[in-house]
Parts: C-alpha cells; sequence; structure tokens
C-alpha cells in the first residue's frame, strides 16, 4: 500500500465497490491495481485509485516493470483465460479466487473443465472462500499443495454489536439481503413466511435485492396475500442498507443449489447480520455450516425445505428471550474466524509463501 511496494494485478466482474474490495486496496506490502477488459472505465467513486486495462498491459508490456507487478489476482475462477499470458509469457505468479459457481456449475460443461485444469497446473495458489468448495476444486483435479482457504472477512469497524429484543407492540421484523437469483432461496423464504403469517405471528419480511427473479418475488407475494407483510426494497446505498440490519430482529439465508448445479460460498450478508448481533435461520448449504452452528448462533435447515424453514421462523419468533444470547454467539464467531484483519493477513501471508520465493 506504500508509494514503492510492489504490485499485484487483480481483476472481478466490475469497478463496483462489493465486498472484495478491502483484498485489493488493504493488503499491507502490496499496491493493488484493478485490471478491467475495457482501454478506459471510469472509476470515480469507487475505492481504486489504480486503474488499468488488459489492452494497455499488452500494447506496452514495460507497464509491468513500471508498475513493479509481481503478481496477478483474478477473484473469479471463470475469468483468467485473457489474464494467462501474464503467468505463460512474463511468469509472474498468479492467484485465482474460487466463489461459488466457478467451482460448481461452470465446470459442468466439458470445455470449461477443461480450461480449469489447465489453470490448475499454471496457477500458483487458489482461494476458495470455504472449505466446502476447497473439496469441491479438489475433485475437479487442483492439487491440494497449491490450496489455502481465504475466508470473506467482515470489517468489524463498520458493525457495532447490538443484542436483539422484541419491543412492545412491534412487528418481529425478518430480513433477506442477496441477488434475486434461485439460488439465494428466497422463493422458499416467502413461502415459509406465509407459512409463519398463518400461525398468528405479528411480522414482516424485507427483501432486499435486485434480479431475474423479482418478478417471480411478487407474484408469489401476491398469490399467497401477502402484500401488506413482505416489502421488496432494490438496491441501495450501503450505509442504508446497515440501518435495516440494525432495524431487523431475525436474517434469513435459506441458500440452496440452483437447477444448473450453481451454489454459494458463504454469503456476506450473513456474516454481517451476525456481526450485528443478529440471530439467523439458514440451511446446511455449501460452506455456511463453517460460519452458522445450529442452536447457537442461529438455527440451520435443510435447503428447499418450506416446512423446516418456516418451523425454524416460528420457532424463533416466539422465543426472543433467545435472540440476544444466540446473536452474542454468532458476533464472537465472526470476530474469530470472519475478521477482515485477520483474513487479509492470511491473504498477504499467501501471497508472500510465492512472490518472496519467486525472488
Amino acid at each position: 500500500m506504500g508509494k514503492n511496494d510492489p504490485a499485484i494485478l487483480h481483476h472481478k466482474y466490475s469497478l463496483a465497490d462489493g465486498h472484495v474490495a478491502a483484498q485489493i486496496t488493504d493488503i499491507k506490502g502490496y499496491n493493488g491495481i484493478m485490471v478491467m477488459g475495457k482501454s478506459k472505465q471510469n472509476h470515480t467513486g469507487t475505492p481504486f485509485t489504480s486503474v488499468l486495462s488488459i489492452e494497455a498491459i499488452k500494447q506496452d508490456r514495460k507497464l509491468l516493470k513500471e508498475y513493479d507487478v509481481v503478481g496477478v489476482h483474478i477473484h473469479h475462477g471463470t475469468l483468467t483465460s485473457k489474464f494467462q499470458f501474464l503467468k505463460e509469457e512474463h511468469g509472474i505468479p498468479l492467484f485465482v479466487g474460487f466463489r461459488g459457481k466457478d467451482a460448481t456449475a461452470y465446470p459442468k460443461k466439458e470445455k470449461n473443465l477443461k480450461q480449469l485444469k489447465k489453470l490448475f497446473k499454471m496457477g500458483d495458489r487458489f482461494f476458495p472462500v470455504c472449505e466446502h468448495l476447497k473439496k469441491e476444486i479438489i475433485k475437479l483435479g487442483c492439487p491440494e499443495h497449491k490450496i489455502r482457504v481465504l475466508y470473506g472477512g467482515v470489517n468489524l469497524a463498520r458493525f457495532q454489536f447490538q443484542p436483539r429484543k422484541l419491543e412492545v407492540n412491534k412487528k418481529i421484523r425478518f430480513l433477506a439481503i442477496g441477488r434475486f437469483v434461485e439460488k439465494k432461496g428466497f422463493s422458499d423464504l416467502i413461502r415459509a413466511f406465509s407459512l409463519v403469517r398463518k400461525k398468528k405471528i405479528d411480522a414482516k419480511l424485507i427483501l432486499i435485492g435486485e434480479g431475474p427473479c423479482e418478478s417471480q418475488y411478487r407474484k408469489l407475494i401476491k398469490n399467497l396475500e401477502l402484500d401488506g407483510s413482505v416489502e421488496i426494497i432494490p438496491w441501495i446505498e450501503y450505509s442504508k442498507i446497515q440501518k435495516h440490519y440494525y432495524k431487523s430482529h431475525i436474517f434469513c439465508a435459506p441458500s440452496c443449489t440452483d437447477a444448473e448445479g450453481n451454489q454459494e460460498g458463504i454469503p456476506n450478508t450473513l456474516k454481517e447480520a451476525m456481526a450485528t448481533g443478529m440471530p439467523v435461520i439458514s440451511t446446511t448449504h455449501a460452506g455456511i455450516p463453517e460460519l452458522v452452528e445450529n442452536k447457537v448462533s442461529g438455527l440451520m435447515v435443510p435447503e428447499r425445505s418450506v416446512h423446516d424453514l418456516a418451523k425454524a421462523m416460528y420457532w424463533l419468533a416466539k422465543h426472543p428471550e433467545l435472540w440476544s444470547g444466540m446473536g452474542q454467539k454468532a458476533r464472537e464467531k465472526v470476530e474469530r474466524d470472519f475478521n477482515l484483519r485477520l483474513q487479509l493477513e492470511k491473504q498477504k501471508k499467501y501471497y508472500d509463501e510465492v512472490i518472496l520465493k519467486n525472488k
């Protein structure tokens, strides 16, 4: 991060300030430089002070020496093909993240699996975001000695602990945040919430997000006569999303494997909710059991089981006296294993393993 530090080139889907930003800008001893495909991209308002294009690098290889590039980190296993020349032609160490689809649905096509097998031979380190995805890429042929699990961390300074309690004459607020896609399981959540409402629980469900399934959700809400009880909020500023965490009592993340075999790693919103001290309900899907301990920091149910999900929502709604204790355990788990500072220290260590040896 210092002026004279060597550089790591990074590539992800977009310049939007998401949960990956700190892994690019906040690694001590390395300058993180975003590299995008287009020759010109406006990065005003993003956390990235340096943005290059892959086209510019190909046209002027002197840029690699000018910026003292010592590594390239591709944050999704599906995005590596345009960047492999940096390893093949210049010997620059290659680091690749695996976050869900890239280790589950993507390899189901033969050409993609072939590309990944080549990548596993070429790459220096692979960073699945959970132990579950580590097992998946080992099945695909990734050498285990090249793998380092790198959990997405939570900036705990952004999330103060707040024990949840139910105020007199207030509705219980269930909250879910994420892209409106099948693997988030929000259709199951809406159906489960309908069953909870039928048991005379005074509650509201808040869904924050956008995506291709939104019209399906709205139709389902109407058909189940939940118009006054379920609110859909489009993506809003991050600070406003944080306010919804603190206004809510129970967080729901009913993730599931979609029709294409696409899976989660571990939802970042689930970690953030736990960091605030909110009890959670989630599924035994992918890496989620590495985060949530059943009946300790929250409740876990089988994926795609509307009945079990509704049962868990009803039970937790009926036992507000347990919210504070569960929330405390949730916070402790995030502090111990999903602390952003600790994860960034591990990331630097994993870079050093390769880069210092490469010098």
